[in-house]
């Protein structure tokens, strides 16, 4: 059996899936197998794969077009290796990224999934200047996984237990991977590496960018699936909260502050989500919060506890905190006395 299962998925994929198998063909480490699933592409996907005699290749036909998670869960009875390392069919390997990754998983045993850097290439293979530098560090984006997705799926190594255990990618349209990372994480150490491993290829075909409508809704259910687990009785919160922008945001500090004490005080007693790193988080979005919303209460607000911390808190957003405060409570106080002065002045 080979120690890593190569997936990639492919629809109408023929102006990259050479690129994308070459890539795989040569790497360092070679105990692997690829395994392509044609997703009833209707270009020659299927004669540009069987143009390639190299014995590792497997290639599986649907039946019809079945969509993105039916055809990457073909891995749940197909994948024979111990690990699999995810490749999309449009994107190109670094030749030393299988060894890379590899290594880590044999050092660290509870480690389920690992990804890293990528550079972005255009749909002619050019560099853009883009990068796509995800969190690096275990339980920094263990935390961050609640908020949002920092994976490039491209990057991302598995262990196929892990993998298997949870059922593999769940049908949120466009956010499988996410959907599937966040559920890993409940159980098992994930992590980033500071090493790029891949050419990531931004092209007018990417679903990321045809089903953005879609996308939101389905966040919207990933989110909720990780709170169910933390706060079972989540009626009378918005969880929406955590996936509006700080800035600029339609919700109240008093919204923000109930939602956000409720999760770090379970988070806590549960400890589902790394406290200090969550925390942080909270913190750090808390303090942007009340600066564009408290007012004359900024800097009260701002020492609300549990959410305020002195360890995160710095002298500079004490003093800011208290200026806008002040300016607010000065400037309510001339308001009135120009009122109280306006009938003497005629």
């Amino acid at each position: 059996m080979p120690k890593i299962t190569v997936f990639m998925a492919a629809y109408n994929a023929a102006p990259f899936i050479s690129q994308a198998i070459a890539s795989v063909l040569n790497q360092t480490f070679e105990d692997f197998e690829l395994l392509i699933v044609n997703d009833g592409s209707t270009d020659n996907t299927t004669a540009i794969v069987r143009s390639f005699t190299d014995p590792r290749i497997r290639l599986i036909e649907n039946e019809s077009n079945k969509g993105l998670s039916f055809t990457r869960n073909v891995a749940l009875i197909e994948a024979k290796g111990e690990f699999m390392a995810v490749l999309d069919s449009d994107d190109i390997a670094h030749p030393n990224r299988l060894e890379i990754q590899i290594q880590h998983f044999l050092n660290r045993p509870k480690l389920a999934v690992l990804g890293g850097y990528a550079y972005v290439i255009d749909h002619t293979g050019c560099r853009t200047g883009q990068e796509m530098i995800p969190i690096c560090g275990t339980n920094t984006l263990h935390a961050g996984l609640l908020f949002y997705n920092s994976f490039v799926h491209s990057t991302v190594m598995l262990r196929m237990s892990a993998f298997t255990e949870v059922g593999g990618y769940p049908a949120y349209v466009a956010a499988e991977d996410y959907g599937l990372f966040s559920r890993i994480a409940l159980k098992y150490e994930v992590d980033n590496i500071p090493e790029y491993l891949v050419e990531y290829r931004i092209h007018g075909n990417n679903i990321s960018l045809q089903k953005k409508d879609i996308l939101e809704a389905h966040l919207n259910d990933i989110l909720v699936y990780q709170l169910d687990k933390l706060l079972p009785s989540i009626t009378n919160l918005d969880p929406a909260i955590l996936l509006s922008p700080v800035m600029g945001s339609k919700y109240s500090p008093k919204e923000y502050y109930t939602l956000y004490r409720e999760i770090i005080l379970e988070n806590r007693k549960h400890k589902q989500y790394p406290i200090t790193e969550l925390e942080r988080i909270f913190f750090n979005n808390w303090y942007a919060i009340v600066m564009e919303k408290g007012k004359s209460k900024t800097l009260p607000l701002f020492l609300s506890k549990p959410i305020f911390n002195s360890q995160y808190v710095t002298a500079k957003q004490i003093r800011k905190t208290f200026k806008l405060s002040l300016k607010y409570l000065l400037g309510i106080r001339r308001s009135q006395g120009d009122m109280i002065k306006t009938p003497s002045l005629h």
